[in-house]
């Protein structure tokens, strides 16, 4: 996925360079960047929203045929595909929508991970030159190995002298490093490592308690979101509910893994998802509130009778169109010059005629009879007089 996260995450951080250019603090700027992705991905989140609040709508009748044909794996089959089509849902449809949102997910978090190469815009060279000073800084740390940048940035800070001089380190880089502000409320350093504050030694000052919190934060809140989730769902879905209860279990279980990795990765990897979190959570409410059940009821309902007119509209232009080029081969073989139109009016040699139904059906019966007796004609067959057409 590292070209994908690229390829994605390269016009992602133009808007974080553009937001850090603006407020020249990295904790406003990851704030600001998570409420624009968020934005960016909403319609995607909607059409997500619209289709689980469909499939907790549709999931009475879906019960109602597991029950019915328990039996018979096959004719549930048959019957859900049936069901499934005569209401318009599409069981995928949720998964359609999620996919670019992850694929999405991984260009952002490129752009977290990443503040050297998209926000101080330094090369790949120059980061690989910074890269190989840094190493045995953090040696035995695999997060280093495959979220460097942020490391660097806090090595680079903690210790300029280290890389000046270096083949292809210059002044200038080290001067971008050490302008950069990475302080929270001019307070907590995001380029730190929290487990580093378990050293013999340590300060416990109010920067050092506020680095502690981002990781402690970071699952709480991730922890509220799955209570939040877990709720909605019971409430919408309660027999779906209780069949991914293993399932929910897991979701308890990710919080608590996220604050261990909060605290061996540096706090501006904690920081932004509390603020993912936070911005998630406030658009699941919003969502929850607008597309209820009910609410996307109508809509699935209003969109049938779209389809429906839009596939009937469809069928009577096809019908009028043959019944007009059927007309002008008739034309042409007696010379006459009429043409019909679906309100029943008949345009004869530059007059409009106005037909009657029991006229108009006459007149339509004619052609297609006509139609039949030159297709009769053309592949060599019998062909009969139907006054009952």
């Amino acid at each position: 996925m590292g070209f994908i996260s690229e390829l994605i995450g390269y016009p992602l951080g133009w808007i974080m360079w553009a937001i850090y250019q603006l407020f020249k603090n990295y904790g406003i700027a990851i704030f600001l960047f998570t409420v624009v992705t968020r934005l960016v991905m909403f319609p995607l989140s909607v059409k997500q929203q619209k289709s689980s609040a469909a499939m907790a709508a549709f999931s009475p009748k879906l019960e109602k045929l597991k029950k019915q044909y328990a039996n018979n794996p096959q004719k549930l089959q048959e019957e859900q595909m049936k069901l499934y089509a005569e209401e318009d849902i599409n069981p995928m449809a949720s998964c359609g929508s999620l996919i670019p949102q992850l694929l999405f997910l991984y260009g952002v978090f490129d752009v977290v991970y990443r503040p050297l190469t998209h926000i101080l815009r330094l090369t790949k060279e120059e980061v690989e030159a910074l890269k190989a000073i840094a190493a045995p800084l953090f040696e035995g740390n695999q997060n280093f190995n495959s979220r460097p940048e942020i490391f660097i940035l806090q090595a680079v800070k903690d210790n300029a002298a280290l890389f000046s001089g270096a083949e292809g380190i210059s002044a200038d880089i080290l001067a971008k490093i050490a302008d950069f502000e990475n302080k929270l409320f001019g307070l907590v350093d995001l380029g730190a490592v929290p487990n580093s504050l378990f050293n013999e030694g340590t300060v416990w000052n109010s920067a050092a308690i506020g680095l502690v919190l981002i990781p402690v934060l970071s699952g709480v809140f991730q922890l509220l979101m799955t209570f939040y989730t877990t709720a909605k769902q019971k409430k919408l879905n309660p027999e779906a509910s209780a069949q991914m209860s293993s399932m929910n279990a897991m979701f308890y279980v990710l919080p608590i893994m996220s604050v261990w990795m909060a605290f061996s990765f540096p706090a501006g990897i904690g920081y932004y998802w509390i603020c993912t979190t936070i911005v998630g959570f406030i658009q699941s409410i919003i969502l929850n509130k607008i597309y209820t059940p009910e609410y996307v009821a109508k809509l699935i309902e209003k969109d049938k009778k779209k389809k429906k007119n839009k596939k009937k509209s469809g069928f009577m232009q096809k019908y009028n169109e043959l019944l007009q080029e059927e007309l002008k081969k008739q034309n042409a073989a007696s010379g006459n010059n009429s043409r019909i139109n679906t309100s029943g009016v008949v345009k004869e040699d530059g007059e409009d005629i106005k037909l009657s139904k029991a006229q108009l059906k006459e007149y339509e019966r004619k052609i297609i009879a006509e139609a039949r007796r030159r297709q009769a004609e053309k592949y060599g067959d019998e062909y009969y007089e139907d006054d009952k057409d």
